[in-house]
């Protein structure tokens, strides 16, 4: 795996990585991580950690690496050489202006862009600044993708493209394949969107002697339930977004393993071990992948159902800071069944730290509230001996539990809250019933 510390890492690039683990293990491979950072204007450092945190939180140890491309560029300085001695490439002088103008005339004439050659064989005199371009071959190129089978190329039509920019920088069309080339990469599991890139990689490959990788999967894209791109802008797809919404790592990694791939049966919860057990190539899709929200939100209640009790609590701490370690102990079985994500307590539980405004009530309700108030203020305070006092009443007057328990928890808790019973036990007791009685004066 190798992304690009240019900003946080999104689904597409989770997902990416995680077939990749998941092949590497399921063949006993190993597993490397390179940082392409040849990007200098847009790689930071913080984005270089949001890498190794997402994959860590996830669960995708690398077994090599990271290796930063940045750290290589003597590597690609060499090769570079190589390429411009044995004729496989040459230095291009020609001005961004100058490629523009090339363009324009392509798109005036409607035909295909490729760079004129221009510098290969009259390269102007008199310029300091170069890119250096790969001189691509007249041939057909073609491939087994794992995914898609057959894919071939006319080289004819691709044009020469820049290897090294102006500044000295390899791109990533070559440090990629030269990296994957000196790692002994066997597999290169990757968006579709370098699909376009492999013929380019194949020749820079053949020329500096190096074999291919034996196998490329190109994923399919991962896109908005309108069969349009994930954005930024208009959808939640950043790592980030997803772990500081509540969603547990088994249940993203869970649903991104199924954004593309199926098992072959009806299953759709698996852990990590066992996605190692099952993932192949083969089952991976060519289309698209719709990202389903409320299929994500299902994945992930049932592993907050899963969860030990200790464990739930645990981790709703960071989301409830509100709350001590006891009370978050007490609180999870009552919180577990109705969970879709963690932030979801939130919202169950403010009750605890704000006490709400007095409710609206009619006569009935409020009369049903002072009998609950009198009928709780002896009984042991625990869900159950709440949970029996309250049935004992309201089959005693005959009252729905609706009719009962509504106005109960509009006066305690406002509004949405865990069952009355374990509603008005998380409360201190006095507290419970002040907030009861307060609501009839």
């Amino acid at each position: 795996m190798a992304p690009s510390p240019t900003g946080p890492l999104h689904v597409g690039n989770a997902r990416t990585a995680l077939y990749n683990f998941l092949f590497a293990r399921r063949q006993g491979g190993v597993f490397i991580l390179r940082i392409d950072d040849t990007d200098l204007e847009r790689s930071t450092a913080e984005d270089e950690a949001y890498i190794f945190d997402g994959f860590q939180w996830l669960g995708l140890g690398w077994d090599e690496g990271p290796f930063r491309q940045s750290e290589r560029l003597d590597i690609y300085k060499e090769h570079a050489a190589r390429l411009l001695a044995e004729g496989h490439a040459y230095r291009c002088y020609c001005t961004p202006e100058e490629l523009a103008e090339e363009r324009r005339l392509a798109e005036a004439e409607k035909r295909p862009y490729r760079y004129s050659r221009r510098c290969l064989s009259n390269p102007p005199p008199g310029r300091d600044s170069f890119t250096v371009r790969l001189q691509m071959p007249e041939t057909r190129l073609s491939i087994e993708d794992l995914i898609r089978g057959t894919v071939s190329w006319d080289t004819a039509l691709i044009g020469d493209p820049v290897i090294v920019k102006s500044d000295g920088w390899p791109v990533y069309n070559f440090a990629s394949p030269l990296d994957d080339a000196l790692m002994k990469v066997t597999h290169v599991i990757r968006a579709e969107e370098h699909l376009s890139n492999t013929p380019v990689q194949i020749v820079l490959l053949d020329f500096l002697g190096y074999a291919r990788p034996e196998g490329y999967a190109h994923l399919p894209w991962v896109l908005a339930p309108d069969r349009t791109k994930l954005s930024k802008r208009r959808h939640r797809v950043l790592l980030t977004q997803f772990r500081d919404a509540g969603y547990l790592p088994e249940a993203v990694v869970n649903y991104l393993a199924l954004l593309g791939w199926n098992p072959g049966t009806e299953e759709e919860i698996f852990t990590l071990e066992e996605l190692v057990a099952r993932f192949d190539l083969a089952r991976v899709q060519k289309a698209g992948a719709i990202f389903d929200q409320d299929k994500l939100d299902w994945i992930n209640g049932i592993w907050i159902r899963r969860l030990p009790v200790e464990e739930l609590a645990r981790r709703l701490a960071p989301f409830l800071v509100e709350l001590d370690e006891a009370t978050l102990k007490r609180a999870a079985p009552a919180l577990q069944e109705r969970l879709r994500t963690l932030v979801d307590a939130r919202e169950l539980l403010t009750y605890l730290w704000e006490r709400p405004g007095p409710p609206e009530l009619d006569p009935e309700s409020a009369e049903r509230l002072r009998s609950a108030a009198a009928a709780l203020r002896d009984t042991d305070w625990t869900p159950g001996a709440i949970e029996a006092a309250l049935e004992r009443l309201r089959e005693e007057h005959g009252w729905t539990r609706n009719q009962l328990f509504k106005p109960i928890r509009s006066a305690v808790a406002g509004g949405n809250s865990p069952p009355i019973h374990d509603t008005l036990a998380l409360l201190n007791k006095q507290e419970a019933l002040d907030r009861m009685l307060r609501a009839v004066a």
